[in-house]
């Protein structure tokens, strides 16, 4: 029997802890995460308050702070006392914590008290993950640009449907944003004639309410399916549009929606903002069209003439974006982390 000293003994794997779900056949942005090169690494999932210490890194989205922190029904950080045990309990079990930061998570906290407990978990934090430049975050040499990954393999072989001249869609995999509402009555303002805006994903009473009305009045320029979709009905709906609207592009899940579009060769209309801008100069202006603004019938007639002008047989250019391309970037970075705060 051959017995290994403890110099030869392997190094164990850091152990990660996700706030998040696990891995399953429905896309999530843990799929970003998880695969590829973390073969190194042990996830651990789970999408409540800290209490198993027994592990390296922490890694969550600012979107779930209020799981982590216990409050999950308010804007993170909403609780001093909860960030500061948070905090406490990082570094008496020596934790590194990473955060990856979106948009809507970006913008400065109100009030005294949030802002102390922002800045306690600011300083706490050991990176931050943005997918674009133009995300600020606390601290720039902390932060790491992993850019939002494609989905391009994901959907081989899956049912594809034809596009359906005319049709627009807004879709999202769950909730539809508030700005929704603001879409129903662009067909009939708009120049495109016979244009019809469908709209797919779970709705607030409020609008599905305003949705469902529009629909009953103007059946040949509005339709609906008002519930969340499977992946495989997003991928037909979004087959079947010539272009897919998407009013906000501020949470994980908008860029979801939006690299998913990209992936299937369908084009994007959205707001302009300056991640948006760069994003376009990367894929190909004629697959992301911007608006000044909230999408309005000009900007759709604008973007329609422009889809229609585009030659064929041009894909987006979603190079360096493959699901191994970023699951391998997340690894390396906790790795590191975990290694630097080893060393600490």
């Amino acid at each position: 029997m051959i017995s290994l000293s403890d110099d030869a003994r392997p190094a164990p794997r850091p152990v990660v802890q996700e706030v998040h779900r696990p891995t399953a056949p429905l896309l999530r942005y843990i799929d970003q995460i998880v695969g590829g090169g973390s073969e190194h690494l042990e996830f651990r999932f789970s999408q409540g308050v800290l209490t198993r210490f027994d592990i390296d890194v922490l890694h969550v989205a600012d979107e779930n702070l209020g799981n982590l922190l216990g409050t999950p029904d308010a804007g993170a950080p909403a609780s001093p006392l909860a960030v500061a045990v948070l905090v406490r309990n990082l570094r008496r079990h020596d934790i590194a914590l990473i955060r990856t930061i979106s948009r809507a998570s970006s913008e400065p906290p109100r009030g005294r008290s949030a802002r102390w407990a922002q800045s306690l978990l600011d300083r706490a934090t050991d990176a931050f993950i943005v997918f674009d430049e133009s995300t600020p975050t606390p601290d720039a040499d902390k932060t790491t640009l992993i850019p939002h990954a494609h989905y391009r393999d994901r959907f081989m072989g899956y049912p594809r449907a034809s596009i359906v001249r005319n049709r627009v869609l807004c879709i999202a995999p769950t909730e539809l944003p508030p700005e929704t509402r603001g879409l129903v009555a662009i067909p009939r303002a708009a120049n495109t004639a016979d244009l019809e805006l469908r709209v797919v994903g779970s709705a607030a009473p409020a609008l599905a309410g305003a949705i469902d009305s529009e629909a009953a009045r103007y059946p040949r320029h509005l339709s609906a399916r008002l519930e969340a979709v499977s992946d495989g009905a997003q991928v037909q709906e979004i087959d079947a549009a010539e272009l897919t609207i998407i009013p906000e592009t501020r949470t994980i899940e908008h860029y979801q929606t939006l690299f998913l579009v990209l992936s299937l060769d369908r084009p994007v209309l959205t707001p302009r903002t300056n991640a948006m801008t760069r994003l376009a100069q990367q894929v190909g202006p004629e697959w992301l069209h911007l608006s000044d603004g909230p999408v309005t019938a000009d900007a759709l007639d604008l973007a329609l003439a422009r889809v229609r002008a585009a030659p064929d047989g041009t894909r987006p250019n979603l190079e360096g974006r493959s699901l191994q391309t970023t699951q391998n970037a997340y690894a390396v970075l906790f790795e590191d982390v975990a290694r630097r705060r080893a060393r600490s």
